[in-house]
């Protein structure tokens, strides 16, 4: 942490860095092959995230009442599964989304949000609801619809249903349009984390599958780069809140095979082209394990001949100054005001 200029945000990873001691991935992350073991390792897990999830929900939330904004619940049909029968998201066939969508307001642009968490936690609606403030303030302020989704997470979702499923809520939403009132050819999509690396890839499918057509995305210290071999990955490996073996404990839980490392949908610095891709956002922390695979995709983006805005804040992963927070949001909004609303 000697790395860390400012005062105040030494003493912030200070507070954050003891409370991660009760976040560790499970130790086991790839499931067995012994049917029973196999059970109940799925159980273990399963077990294991709600734990978590209690604890970043703050015990429990109610559906958010925000004033001029109507929040819903909605469940978005997906396919394929993680094999385990117990497991009630894909025995449902289905996944959850918050809506939040301006009041008194006919069609409107759409913006998709999708969690970080190390593609393990921060999902669930309890811990969903717990963001409802931001995403309502951006549904009122900016007149767009804000879609919450709760994607089925590693480690007994592995790559690809997790991209699969956002992808298909991305598509799923353009299809039902009308019913949702949003405008289809103003769509967006962004994400914190995992959720950044989720937000590529979906911006890369969305390119390749001939649609939805995107028209900005929005990466915050996004995951890009399952190598985790660049300089500030080493240069931040211990201390900085995520540490190196945090980054490969978390690609160990999300990959179902060393192959996938290199699939442009799970690693997106890998994808042999990233030309035609939307308006981007980039937001990096000066003290990230993930600053320079975040800026190295950037830089692919700016070379490949997309629009990029680029900009780094004094956070490590994990651990910001106060204001870091709403000045991310800000640029989020501009990116948003720039590109959904400009029609």
């Amino acid at each position: 942490m000697e790395l860390v200029r400012e005062p105040r945000l030494r003493e912030i990873i200070e507070q954050i860095t003891p409370l991660l001691a009760d976040s560790q991935a499970p130790a086991v992350r790839q499931p067995p092959a012994d049917p029973v073991a196999r059970d109940a390792w799925f159980t273990e897990v399963t077990q294991e995230r709600a734990k978590q999830q209690a604890q970043m929900s703050g015990g429990g939330r109610s559906l958010p009442n925000i004033e001029g904004v109507e929040v819903s619940e909605i469940r978005i049909p997906v396919t394929g599964g993680c094999g385990w029968s117990g497991c009630p998201e894909c025995t449902a066939g289905s996944i959850n989304a918050i809506v939040y969508r301006p009041a008194e307001v006919a069609t409107a642009p759409a913006y998709l949000h999708f969690h970080g968490g190390g593609f393990w936690i921060g999902g669930g609606l309890d811990v969903l609801r717990a963001s409802a403030t931001v995403h309502g303030a951006r549904a009122r302020e900016l007149g767009v619809v804000v879609i919450d989704v709760d994607y089925r997470m590693a480690p007994e979702h592995k790559f690809p249903i997790p991209v699969e499923d956002c992808y298909t809520a991305l598509t799923w939403v353009a299809s039902h349009a009308d019913q949702l009132g949003v405008d289809p050819a103003r769509l967006a999509v962004g994400g914190g984390s995992a959720g950044g690396n989720l937000t590529a890839a979906v911006a890369l499918m969305s390119r390749d599958r001939g649609g939805p057509a995107l028209s900005a995305q929005a990466l915050n210290i996004p995951v890009t780069d399952s190598s985790c071999n660049t300089a500030s990955m080493h240069l931040f490996a211990e201390g900085y809140v995520m540490t190196r073996q945090n980054a490969l404990e978390m690609w160990d839980m999300y990959l179902a095979s060393p192959a996938d490392a290199h699939h442009p949908y799970a690693s997106p610095m890998h994808a042999p082209s990233v030309r035609g891709l939307p308006p981007t956002l980039v937001v990096l922390g000066d003290y990230d394990v993930l600053r320079d695979e975040g800026s190295a995709y950037a830089r692919r983006l700016v070379d490949d001949g997309v629009t990029v805005t680029m900009r780094r804040l004094p956070q490590t992963h994990g651990a910001g100054l106060p204001e870091n927070g709403p000045e991310t949001e800000r640029l989020i909004n501009e990116l948003l005001r720039a590109n959904l609303l400009k029609n």
